[in-house]
C-alpha cells in the first residue's frame, strides 16, 4: 500500500487541536471528581482514591499541554543582554535538574553582549542536560563559555563509553523510550533556529566525549 505524504503543517494542525479536545474531556473529568470528592468522607480510602484520580488527570492534561506547544512555530522574542547571563541560565537549570551528573564550569567571557530569546534558550539548555543526564557514563560534563572573533561559543562536552553518532538525532518520533517520542532535541533545534543560534554536534574520538557547541553573535 502506498504511504500518504502529509504536509507537516496539517500534521501540526492536527496535534494542537487533538490534544486541545482531549483535554477539555479531562477538564470535564476533573470537575467530575470536584463534585464526587463533596459526596464521599473528608477522610477514609474513598477520598485519597478520588485524590489521586484527579491528580492522574491533571499530570495527564500537563502531558498534553506540553505536547501541544511542541507543534507550535517558535516566535523568538530576543533581548539585548550580557552573553554570561546565558551561562548563568545554565547553571541553575542545571542545579534544579534531579539526579544532574557533576558539570565543570569554565567561564571565560568578558562584557559581550548577545540579542537572543531567553526563555527559548532556558528550554534548550535543560532539554541538553536532561539528554546527557539520561545518557551519561556517570563521569563530569564540562561546560565552557568564551567569545571567539564577533560570536559567543558554548560548548557541552559529555564523556561516552563508546563512539555515537549524532547526525540521526533530532528527528521527530525517532525514540523508542516510554514518555518520549523524539521530539525534544528537534524542538531545541528549531528553538535556536528561530533565535538565530548556530548548533553543531560531533563525536571526538580523541576525547572519547560528544562535543554540542552553541554560537551566537555578539552585538
Amino acid at each position: 500500500m502506498d504511504e500518504t505524504t502529509i504536509p507537516w503543517s496539517r500534521a501540526a494542525a492536527f496535534v494542537r487541536q487533538h490534544t486541545h479536545d482531549v483535554r477539555n474531556g479531562l477538564n470535564s473529568l476533573d470537575l467530575e471528581m470536584e463534585y464526587l470528592s463533596e459526596l464521599v468522607p473528608a477522610e477514609g480510602e474513598a477520598a485519597d482514591s478520588v485524590k489521586r484520580v484527579r491528580r492522574q488527570v491533571r499530570a495527564v492534561t500537563q502531558q498534553l499541554r506540553t505536547l501541544s506547544t511542541l507543534f507550535q512555530e517558535p516566535s523568538a522574542v530576543a533581548a539585548k543582554l550580557p552573553a554570561r547571563v546565558l551561562l548563568k541560565i545554565w547553571r541553575e537549570k542545571h542545579a534544579a535538574l534531579t539526579a544532574a551528573p557533576e558539570v565543570r564550569w569554565t567561564d571565560e567571557l568578558g562584557e559581550e553582549q548577545v540579542s537572543v530569546d531567553v526563555e527559548m534558550m532556558a528550554t534548550v539548555f535543560r532539554e541538553l542536560l536532561t539528554n546527557a543526564t539520561l545518557h551519561s557514563p556517570g563521569a563530569p560534563l564540562m561546560i565552557s563559555a568564551r567569545c571567539e572573533g564577533n560570536e559567543v561559543t558554548f560548548e557541552l562536552r559529555e564523556p561516552k563509553k563508546a563512539a555515537v553518532d549524532p547526525s540521526a538525532w533530532g528527528q521527530p518520533f525517532s525514540s523508542t523510550r516510554r514518555d518520549h517520542y523524539g521530539l525534544g532535541l528537534w524542538n531545541a533545534r528549531r528553538l535556536m533556529q528561530a533565535s538565530g543560534v548556530s548548533f553543531r554536534q560531533s563525536y571526538l574520538a580523541d576525547e572519547a566525549c560528544l562535543l554540542t557547541r552553541l554560537a551566537l553573535p555578539v552585538v
